[in-house]
């Protein structure tokens, strides 16, 4: 039964692959993503990355270890999302994509989403998908909670439920339940997908 999910999986990939191959060639959206070592799957499969590539101009940004305001927890420590989007000014984007929060402390990351997402606000930033994390711990049930009141303040960003919706699916992780298999790192470049489509953020861009 898993293999069977895993190869509907491609499959799914392969049409988005397909019905955005006649864009490619055309002046694409921009979308930037933060995330650790969890995102970083969608760099690493190549699938995962040509569902997300080929209909956006895509920015990736991601450290293993990374977190939200804070230098990471490796040495040496990558720098945080917050700095980040001050390095890259406009060259950030209208479109930003986060899933991070596997290394902060909750109520570290309380007190800084709202900087992170005034900053990329300052640098044009026009919308902002944040996924949920996998609540495999209570640190994350509460770094869930931070995420969808920052979405009560802040009406530019839209909260992708990847704990919601990645729930039941155990092939699409390794051991520790939080890092991605192969065809987790499909699912979630399709999800991502699925949403950017959903708000008009993917392909030439529309007329404002």
């Amino acid at each position: 039964m898993r293999r069977l999910h895993a190869c509907l999986l491609v499959c799914v990939a392969c049409c988005y692959l397909a019905s955005s191959a006649a864009a490619h060639t055309r002046r694409l959206q921009h979308v930037t993503i933060f995330g650790d070592s969890v995102a970083a799957a969608l760099d690493w499969d190549a699938t995962a990355r040509q569902v997300l590539a080929r209909s956006d101009r895509l920015t990736l940004d991601l450290a293993p270890c990374r977190r939200l305001t804070q230098p990471g927890c490796i040495s040496p420590p990558p720098p945080s999302v917050l700095h980040d989007v001050r390095s890259l000014g406009r060259r950030i984007g209208p479109t930003v994509v986060v899933l991070v929060g596997y290394n902060d402390d909750p109520h570290v990351y309380a007190k800084g989403i709202g900087r992170v997402l005034r900053a990329m606000r300052r640098d044009g930033v026009r919308h902002v998908l944040w996924l949920t994390l996998r609540a495999v711990y209570e640190q994350y049930v509460l770094i869930n909670e931070v995420i969808h009141g920052a979405s009560a303040r802040f009406r530019w960003m839209t909260v992708l439920d990847w704990n919601g919706y990645s729930r039941g699916h155990p092939s699409w992780f390794a051991a520790d339940g939080i890092h991605l298999s192969a065809a987790g790192a499909v699912a979630l470049a399709v999800y991502v997908h699925r949403a950017l489509e959903r708000l008009g953020l993917t392909g030439p861009p529309r007329p404002r």
